[in-house]
Parts: structure tokens; C-alpha cells; sequence
């Protein structure tokens, strides 16, 4: 991070963020050109990354029943709240080029529910939202750079971005640069608030949270190589709620 008249600036945000429209630029642009076998391949290959980072992020685990128990309610929640329903409902429209606000009524979205189901261009977009936005080197690399000034963390990610968008906006084009704005979003809001965030936070809390984060990039990578489709918008607030029950359970786990 640099500062600048007493100022401190986001590069590692901004970085990751320009790198990751600037790979859906490219990717948009090599569409034509890129090979249907590699277009076809390289997604399996960014899933199991994102499964490997995932295993790794998970064995960080401090307290595991607090882990499962954040697991089970969090997406409990997040099913609950049709998160991912109301995701793929929005980004359905964008795909069908619909911008008139009747399509986003309860009855057009219900009538096309077969088609959002099989989409499979919405599955993908969903799992790089995810990957992108809430990703465990995101969040930590947020945190972190908030903190220590270090922006090492966000700028490798920036990479593995920019390569994930170039692959998928060959399939997809430009709705690929989509990701860019809960990524910047999530980014930008962790690294304003890291200097009250990082204060509370104790060892279990950061362990618990990178195995929340790990099973989400576990899930998201199976999703992206075509294995399971798991509600991964839904699993989101498992991300949310397992600092505070970590916090809320200490006189039981310690």
C-alpha cells in the first residue's frame, strides 16, 4: 500500500480489480482465436486450484464443531434467503439483453425458472462471483494489506484473476467484467474497515474463518470443474456468521 498526503491508498484492491477486468478484456478479445479444446479444458484446471487452495485454507481449522456448526446455519440462511434464486434471476436478464424493469417481475422470473435452472453460462458466472468476491485470499489479502501496508497477497491474486477472467470471458465475453463489481465492493469495504476488524479478531476466529473460506473455494471449485453443482451464493453467509459464533461459543470450545 502507498500513501500519499497522509493517505492511505488500496493498491492490492485496485490492482486485483484492474487485473481481473483487464483479463476479461482480453479474454473477450481472443474469444474467436483461443482453441475450443483449451476453452473447453482450462475451466477444470482453475477448479482444482481453487479446490487445492480450498484443502490448504481448510487445515488452518482452530475449533471444527464451531466450522460445521457455521456451515449447516449459514447456508441454512442463505438458502433461505433464495440468494443465489435472486443472482441467477439478475444475471439471467443481463444474458437475454432484458433491461426493462417488468422482466424482473415474480411472474416473468417464474416463467423462465426452467431456463435459469439450465443455464449453463449462469452456473460459471455464479462460481467466479464467488471466487473472485469472497474468495480466502481475497478477504485475508484485504485485511492484511489494511493493516501491514502489504499488498503481496492481493497482487498474486490479481494474477490468478486475470487468468481466470481471460479463460471464461472466452466462453463468456464480456460478462466476465460482471465480477468486478461485488469483487471491488467486498475488496475495498474489507480494507477501509481492517483497522476495526483486525483488532477483534483473535487466533481461533482467523483459523475458523480461513477453513469457512476453504470449504467455500471447495465448493466453488467443484463447481466450476462440472462435478457438483453446489448453492455457493447461498453458502456466503458462512462467512459472516462463523467469527461471531466463534466469539459467541468460547466459554464451550475455549
Amino acid at each position: 500500500m502507498i500513501k500519499k498526503g497522509g493517505v492511505n491508498l488500496p493498491v492490492g484492491p485496485f490492482v486485483d480489480c484492474a487485473l481481473t477486468l483487464l483479463g476479461a478484456i482480453v479474454g473477450t478479445l481472443l474469444r474467436v482465436s483461443v482453441p475450443r479444446n483449451i476453452k473447453e479444458q482450462m475451466p477444470l484446471i482453475l477448479g482444482l486450484i481453487s479446490m487445492s487452495l480450498g484443502i490448504v485454507m481448510i487445515l488452518k481449522i482452530k475449533q471444527t464443531p464451531i466450522v460445521v456448526l457455521a456451515t449447516v446455519l449459514g447456508s441454512a440462511i442463505g438458502i433461505g434467503m433464495h440468494l443465489e434464486d435472486y443472482i441467477k434471476s439478475g444475471l439471467f436478464k443481463l444474458l437475454r439483453g432484458r433491461r426493462d424493469e417488468h422482466n424482473f417481475s415474480t411472474e416473468a422470473i417464474d416463467k423462465q425458472q426452467e431456463q435459469i435452472k439450465n443455464n449453463d453460462r449462469l452456473e460459471q458466472l455464479i462460481a467466479l462471483l464467488v471466487l473472485f468476491s469472497v474468495s480466502g485470499m481475497g478477504i485475508f489479502g484485504a485485511l492484511n494489506e489494511g493493516i501491514t501496508h502489504n499488498s503481496d497477497m492481493l497482487v498474486s491474486k490479481g494474477m490468478l484473476d486475470f487468468v481466470s477472467a481471460l479463460i471464461f470471458a472466452t466462453l463468456l465475453g464480456m460478462l466476465v467484467a460482471i465480477a468486478v463489481i461485488p469483487q471491488a465492493i467486498v475488496l475495498f469495504g474489507l480494507f477501509y474497515s481492517a483497522a476495526l476488524i483486525m483488532p477483534l479478531m483473535t487466533a481461533n476466529m482467523i483459523g475458523n474463518l480461513s477453513a469457512a473460506g476453504g470449504i467455500l473455494m471447495l465448493a466453488t471449485g467443484l463447481r466450476l470443474s462440472n462435478i457438483k453443482t453446489f448453492p455457493i451464493a447461498d453458502m456466503v453467509p458462512i462467512l459472516i456468521i462463523v467469527m461471531p459464533l466463534t466469539w459467541l461459543l468460547l466459554p464451550v470450545f475455549g
